[in-house]
C-alpha cells in the first residue's frame, strides 16, 4: 500500500510538472485553442449555410420553423467542432512528451529510482488533465454561442456533453501517448503527424460534412475510429432537442439519419445509447491496448527510448 501510494504520488508530481511546462509556453496553449475556434469560425462563416440550404432542401414541402432549421444546423456544427477538438487537442499537448525524448530530459527522468509505468502513467495523466481543460474552454464558448442562437438543451445534455467530452480525451490520450513513446521521437516528426491528423480526421468522423455523403465503403471504414462515435453521442447531445421540435416523425428519422445522429453500423442502425456503449468500449481497449504495449516494451527495455 505505502509502495502504490509512493507510486502515486511520483506520477502527480510528474504530471503536474508537465502541466506547468505546458501552461508556460503561452503560444502553445493559445494556439491549442485557436484550431477549435478557427474551426468554429469556419463552420459560422461558410459551411452552416451550406447545410442549413441543404436541411431546407430536405424540408422542402413540410411546414417547419427557420429557427429549428438554424437550430439543428448549429447542433451539428458545434457537435463537429467538440469531436474534432478531442483528438487534436490531446495529439498536440502531447509535445511536452516529444520534446522531453527529443532533448534527452526523459534519460534524466529514467536515471531516477521510479517505474517506467509510473512515468508513463504521469504523461497520460497530464494530457487527459491539459486537454480537458482546453476543451471544456472550447465547449464553455460553443454553450454560449448556442445560448445565443437558439438553445434547446437541457441541463442533463450539458453534463452529458462534459462527460463524453472527458471519456473521447481518454480514449485518444492512450493512443496519443502511445504513439509518442513508440514512434514519435522529435518535435517535427510530432508536428507534421498533428498537422495531416487535424486535415484528415475531420472527414473520417463525418465533422465536416455529413458520413451519409461518403461511399458506402468509406462509411464503413469510418467505424473502425474511436472519433466517429464520440462525433455521433455528440451530435445526438446537441441535435435532439432541436430535432424533437419538428412534427412529423418520419422526418425526424430522416434528419437523424442524414446528419449521423443514428450511425448506420454495418446496416443496422444504431442509437446513442449504442454509440455511447460502443466508445466506451473503444476506450477500454485503447487503454488494455495501451497497458499490453507498454509491458512488452519495457520488458524489452526499449519504453522512452531516443533511438
Amino acid at each position: 500500500m505505502k509502495e502504490f501510494k509512493r507510486d502515486l504520488n511520483i506520477a502527480a508530481s510528474l504530471a503536474l510538472r508537465g502541466i506547468k511546462i505546458f501552461l508556460a509556453d503561452r503560444m502553445g496553449v493559445f494556439f491549442s485553442l485557436l484550431a477549435p475556434i478557427i474551426i468554429l469560425m469556419l463552420y459560422v462563416l461558410f459551411l452552416s449555410d451550406v447545410q442549413a440550404d441543404a436541411l431546407e432542401a430536405m424540408l422542402a414541402g413540410v411546414p417547419y420553423d427557420p429557427d429549428i432549421v438554424s437550430a439543428i444546423v448549429d447542433g451539428w456544427m458545434i457537435a463537429g467542432v467538440m469531436a474534432v477538438s478531442c483528438i487534436t487537442v490531446t495529439f498536440t499537448s502531447q509535445n511536452v512528451l516529444v520534446k522531453d525524448r527529443e532533448s534527452g530530459i526523459i534519460s534524466d527522468i529514467l536515471s531516477a529510482p521510479v517505474k517506467r509505468g509510473v512515468i508513463a502513467a504521469s504523461y497520460m495523466i497530464f494530457n487527459i488533465a491539459v486537454s480537458v481543460m482546453i476543451c471544456l474552454i472550447v465547449l464553455a464558448l460553443a454553450l454560449v454561442y448556442l445560448a445565443i442562437t437558439g438553445w434547446y438543451l437541457s441541463v442533463t445534455d450539458v453534463f452529458a456533453a462534459v462527460g463524453n467530452t472527458i471519456l473521447s480525451i481518454i480514449s485518444v490520450s492512450t493512443l496519443a501517448t502511445l504513439a509518442s513513446v513508440t514512434f514519435i521521437k522529435t518535435d517535427g516528426a510530432h508536428s507534421g503527424m498533428v498537422g495531416i491528423l487535424s486535415a484528415a480526421i475531420g472527414f473520417l468522423i463525418g465533422a465536416y460534412m455529413p458520413v451519409t455523403t461518403f461511399p458506402v465503403a468509406i462509411q464503413y471504414i469510418t467505424l473502425f475510429i474511436p472519433g466517429t462515435y464520440s462525433a455521433g453521442v455528440f451530435r445526438s447531445i446537441f441535435m435532439e432537442g432541436a430535432i424533437s421540435e419538428l412534427e412529423i416523425p418520419a422526418l425526424r428519422d430522416a434528419v437523424k439519419e442524414a446528419y449521423s445522429v443514428t450511425i448506420d453500423f454495418f446496416g443496422t442502425p444504431i442509437e446513442v445509447e449504442t454509440i455511447a456503449v460502443i466508445l466506451a468500449a473503444f476506450t477500454a481497449l485503447c487503454v488494455v491496448a495501451y497497458a499490453v504495449v507498454q509491458y512488452i516494451l519495457v520488458k524489452r527495455n526499449k519504453f522512452f527510448t531516443t533511438k
